[in-house]
């Protein structure tokens, strides 16, 4: 995988993205896109996507998670991913796991203040397509896997309770926070 076939695959992906995030009733919730997450299953490969994206951007962290790095990188130019503009890349360094390399998901940021798996979920279902769509959503008769987590790393100071939606390879993300905030590289806004 090379950072040209990336561009080249991204039209496709923001396309599927937008289209889950539609469906979902996210687009029209109009939620600020926060960063788009790539796959790299080689590590010769991860290493020259992230020379061509630090040509065009600058690293913002670097951190070892499960034992392998996670980058993320701020783009001088944000990059159209659908209805999108995104700045932000997230690339996760191989940990060894085959799978399809290329774009995986998509996360949008739903202000609230959300701490943990079951506030983000009532978060969620409070936009207003969801609530409709919640009955079915919740029980995956519409083909949507729907999986809420709480992740935190050891030195973040707020943790980042999300709720991925996944349809045929692809993932929209939501979560309450900013990447930036969760890295403690911007500060909490205070309301």
């Amino acid at each position: 995988m090379t950072y040209e076939q990336l561009m080249a695959d991204l039209p496709a992906f923001a396309d599927k993205a937008a289209k889950l995030a539609d469906r979902l009733g996210l687009v029209r919730a109009r939620l600020q896109a926060d960063h788009v997450a790539l796959r790299i299953t080689e590590l010769n490969h991860a290493l020259a996507i992230k020379d061509a994206l630090l040509e065009r951007g600058q690293l913002l962290s670097e951190k070892e998670i499960n034992g392998r790095p996670i980058l993320l990188i701020q783009l001088n130019t944000p990059m159209q991913v659908g209805p999108w503009a995104i700045e932000l890349v997230e690339l996760p360094f191989p940990d060894g796991k085959k799978r399809r390399d290329g774009w995986e998901h998509v996360e949008l940021i739903l202000p609230c203040d959300a701490q943990d798996k079951a506030q983000i979920l009532t978060a969620i279902r409070q936009v207003p397509a969801i609530i409709a769509k919640w009955p079915v959503l919740s029980d995956g008769s519409i083909g949507i896997e729907m999986k809420a987590s709480c992740p935190k790393g050891e030195d973040e100071p707020v943790t980042n309770p999300t709720v991925a939606f996944r349809h045929e390879g692809i993932t929209v993300k939501v979560h309450p926070w900013d990447i930036r905030q969760v890295l403690g590289l911007m500060p909490i806004a205070a309301d």
